[in-house]
């Protein structure tokens, strides 16, 4: 049995009230704002790098790695990524030729993960060939919020000393000679002369 304050007309959409909704919807808001609205340091953009800051990372073969340690006191461009991220796994191979290509120059490019399944990155890694350094962070979410990732994949430049010299966030072809050229320049480097 219902009650006449029950009753719609009908074709009037039913929508109840419910505790905490418009609350909600302040709170979506209010995030969505905060997230539009929250400045993303772009490479270049004169703000100072920082400092890699010391993560607890795990080799591909299972063993303890300091990012200081794998870093090496070398210039390295070094790509956050993980297995389910679709723009990341399109990248790897182009960041694998910048690997050679850098090599010469004494840059490294360094892969880091931040699967929470590390078989995952095994099978990924051998299924398309990488040989980069790959590494996977221990605490993905740690890892993220001390290098102020929000998004992947995400590349840092990382300088010899160790400070962050800038980034670049999405996905790349970092094989194409702009790209190449632009990341030499980021290290102060030059094409190496053919003879």
């Amino acid at each position: 049995m219902t009650r006449d304050s029950d009753r719609q007309p009908a074709g009037t959409p039913r929508t109840p009230a419910s505790p905490g909704t418009h609350s909600h919807r302040i709170l979506a808001l209010l995030t969505a704002a905060a997230i539009l609205t929250t400045p993303i340091a772009a490479a270049g953009s004169g703000d100072k790098p920082t400092a890699m800051p010391a993560l607890q990372l795990t080799s591909l073969e299972g063993g303890a790695v300091r990012s200081q340690d794998w870093l090496n006191g070398r210039p390295a461009v070094v790509n956050l990524w993980a297995t389910w991220c679709a723009p990341c796994r399109t990248e790897m191979p182009s960041l694998q030729r910048l690997a050679t290509l850098l090599a010469p120059e004494g840059i490294r490019v360094l892969a880091l993960s931040v699967d929470t399944d590390h078989n995952l990155v095994r099978e990924f890694v051998l299924k398309y060939g990488i040989s980069m350094p790959v590494s996977i962070a221990n605490s993905p979410s740690q890892a993220m919020a001390a290098l102020g990732v929000v998004a992947l994949p995400h590349t840092l430049y990382v300088g010899g000393d160790g400070r962050i010299l800038g980034s670049h966030l999405g996905q790349r072809d970092w094989a194409d000679p702009a790209v190449v050229r632009e990341v030499r320049d980021r290290f102060g480097t030059k094409v190496p002369a053919r003879h």
